[in-house]
C-alpha cells in the first residue's frame, strides 16, 4: 500500500497535465482532488482557469444576438449592420436627417426631406428662385476679397435646384471658383437629371456638363472630389462684364 505523502507528486503531475489540457472538472476532476492539491496555490489557480474554459467551450453554440438596426430605423431604414458597419452606413444613409444644404457652417438646421425647401424660404429669403430648365445664374462682385458664396434655386420638372459658385482662396494670392450644381432631393432622384453650366465671352465658351449632386452629399463634397466647373480667377475675368459673372444653366432629364 502506497504511503499518501508519496502519491502527491504523482497527483500534482496529473493536475498539470489536465490543466494544460483544459480539462473541465466534471471530466474527472473532483472535489477532492483540488482539495488535495491546495498546498500548490499557483496549480490550483491554473487548474480553475481551466475549468472556466472548459464552462465556455461547454456553452451551446448557435445563439447570437441579433444585428442591431440604424439608428435611422424609425425614418424608415431597414438596414440591420454589425457594430463596425454602422458608422459607414450612417454616414450615407439615406434615411439620416437633411442639413440645410447652404455652403457655410452659419445655418445648423436639420430635418427632413419634405422640410428643406420651407426652411430655405423662411431662413434664407434672400435666395432668388428661377423658374425653367435654362437660366442665367448671375453671380455679382466676383472681385470681391476672401472666400464668397453665391447661391440661387432653379425650378424646373417638379424638382428644386440648387446651384452654388463659390470662391476659396487656395493660398496667398490664388483664388479658384467651383461652381457645382444640387438637388434638393435624393441620390437616387439625382441620378434622373444632368446639368450643364456654360461660360459665354468674346469667342470663348467653357462648358462643364455632370449628374447633379443630392443635398445629402452637400457642396464641400462635390469641391473634394473636383465633381463641379473648376476655374481660377484670369479665366473668371475672361467672361465677366464689370466684375460679375453670367453662368448659363440647363437641366434635363436623363
Amino acid at each position: 500500500m502506497l504511503c499518501p505523502a508519496s502519491c502527491l507528486p504523482l497527483l500534482r503531475e496529473l493536475a498539470q497535465w489536465r490543466c494544460l489540457l483544459g480539462w473541465h472538472r466534471h471530466h474527472g476532476v473532483g472535489s477532492a482532488s483540488t482539495t488535495g492539491l491546495t498546498a500548490n496555490t499557483g496549480q490550483q489557480q491554473q487548474l480553475q482557469r481551466g475549468s472556466e474554459v472548459g464552462d465556455r467551450a461547454d456553452r451551446p453554440v448557435g445563439r447570437t444576438k441579433p444585428l442591431p438596426s440604424s439608428q435611422f430605423s424609425s425614418a424608415g431604414c431597414l438596414l440591420s449592420l454589425h457594430h463596425s458597419e454602422k458608422p459607414d452606413h450612417e454616414e450615407v444613409c439615406e434615411f439620416r436627417p437633411y442639413t440645410c444644404p447652404c455652403p457655410g457652417a452659419t445655418c445648423k438646421w436639420h430635418g427632413s426631406l419634405e422640410a428643406v425647401m420651407p426652411h430655405l424660404m423662411h431662413a434664407h429669403k434672400s435666395i432668388t428662385t428661377l423658374q425653367g430648365e435654362d437660366i442665367v445664374f448671375l453671380a455679382t462682385d466676383i472681385n470681391l476679397p476672401g472666400a464668397v458664396d453665391w447661391v440661387m434655386m432653379q425650378s424646373c420638372f417638379s424638382h428644386h435646384f440648387m446651384l452654388v459658385l463659390e470662391k476659396q482662396e487656395k493660398y496667398e494670392g490664388h483664388q479658384q471658383f467651383f461652381a457645382v450644381v444640387l438637388l434638393i432631393g435624393t441620390r437616387k432622384q439625382a441620378e434622373n437629371f444632368a446639368y450643364r453650366l456654360e461660360l459665354n465671352g468674346n469667342r470663348r465658351r467653357l462648358t462643364w456638363e455632370a449628374t447633379p449632386r443630392s443635398i445629402h452629399d452637400g457642396v464641400a463634397a462635390a469641391i473634394m472630389n473636383s465633381d463641379c466647373l473648376v476655374f481660377d480667377t484670369s479665366i473668371a475675368h475672361l467672361f465677366a462684364d464689370n466684375g460679375n459673372l453670367g453662368i448659363n444653366v440647363t437641366i434635363s432629364m436623363c
